[in-house]
């Protein structure tokens, strides 16, 4: 699905602007693996860049078979152990309600995300929120309560999709 601000572009240029995106996005996975001393493999880095170049979350099925006539059949569990370490390492996020992941925004600085997902589309915004996390995790001890996770995800319509479902 295409941004809103990108509804004018010529297909041709809003495809380079992609690619030149997930370029960026595949250098500073690279050069974060670099200075952490993590093995970002290939498998893993061909699912990081599956995810990456979606504006949806993707699940790990929808991800085994994008892989597949790269590298033949791969189990689950090898894509699951893959994504575990994209999540552990902070370069994707889980998304809980769909059971999917999405590219971190800020990967590799520590920070708490909000999610804003259209219903229509799938399209999805992470929204960096250290405040707002700090401020529900603050209420939770009034009600005698301890945060151990956090996940806000927001539903509704993106501005594409207002537009065509007012």
């Amino acid at each position: 699905m295409a941004r809103s601000s990108d509804a004018h572009v010529h297909p041709a240029a809003r495809s380079a602007d992609q690619a030149a995106r997930l370029a960026r996005k595949l250098a500073r996975a690279d050069a974060l693996a670099a200075e952490r001393g993590l093995a970002l493999t290939t498998l893993r880095r061909q699912v990081y860049a599956l995810i990456a170049q979606s504006e949806r979350p993707v699940g790990a099925y929808d991800l085994l078979a994008a892989l597949e006539p790269q590298r033949g059949r791969v189990p689950p569990t090898t894509v699951y152990r893959a994504l575990d370490f994209l999540v552990e390492h902070g370069f994707v996020h889980r998304i809980e309600s769909k059971n999917a992941f999405f590219a971190c925004c800020q990967m590799g600085e520590p920070h708490q995300s909000q999610f804003l997902m259209c219903d229509s589309c799938g399209e999805t915004v992470e929204i960096p929120g250290d405040g707002l996390a700090a401020q529900l995790a603050g209420s939770a001890p009034v009600h005698g309560f301890e945060v151990h996770h956090q996940v806000v995800e927001l539903s509704g319509l993106c501005a594409a999709c207002k537009h065509v479902h007012p």
